[in-house]
Order: structure tokens, then sequence, then C-alpha cells
């Protein structure tokens, strides 16, 4: 069942990074924060929650934003690093990938 139940949260493409977690295991805790993780995030999806787009955190943007899969996600929080913080919610067009589609389609659930 546990096996089961990794291989979902995987499946929906929400917490791809936590699978990672639960291959090789340090300890039981370990196991129990990445799980509490990826409920959060599945929660932020569900919800339908605005993300910060100068505090999340890659797997919070990919669960959060349509058409934002991780990838997508940590170029985000790199182009985050390299201005220092976003002004500007239109400044995410400069992630490779990232057109005007994409940004539209997610205003309503984009804060700075």
């Amino acid at each position: 069942m546990f096996k089961k139940s990794v291989m979902a949260f995987a499946c929906t493409g929400l917490v791809l990074s936590a699978a990672n977690a639960f291959a090789a295991p340090s300890s039981t805790a370990t196991i129990e924060t990445t799980l509490n993780q990826a409920v959060a995030l599945v929660k932020v999806a569900e919800a339908g929650e605005k993300v910060n787009i100068n505090t999340a955190t890659a797997e919070q943007l990919a669960a959060a934003l349509r058409g934002v899969g991780l990838a997508r996600a940590e170029a985000i929080v790199k182009l985050r690093e390299e201005l220092g913080r976003f002004t500007d919610v239109e400044q995410l067009l400069q992630v490779r990938g990232l057109g005007p589609k994409v940004l539209n389609d997610n205003r309503d659930k984009i804060t700075l």
C-alpha cells in the first residue's frame, strides 16, 4: 500500500522530486517529512490558493501553476535568484518556455 501511495503522488506530476526521497530513505522521519510536504503541495494545488513567486519553492510553483512543471518551476526560481526578487509578474516571460498563454492562465494564482 505504501508503494502504491508513493506511485500515486509521482503520477500526479506534482511531487516528482519526492519520489527520490522514498527510493532510499535514511529514516522514518525523512519519509514522514517528505510525505507531509507532498500532502501540503496537493492541498495547495486543490485549493487554488495564490502562490508567491518570490518565496515559493520549485515544488510549490509546479503544484500551483497550470502548465508549469518542475523543470520550468526550477527555472523560475533560478531567475528569481538572478534578479534578487520579482518586481513584476511580467518578468516570468523571461523564463524559457513560459509564454504569454501560460502567464495569462495563471495570473489569478500569482502574487508577489
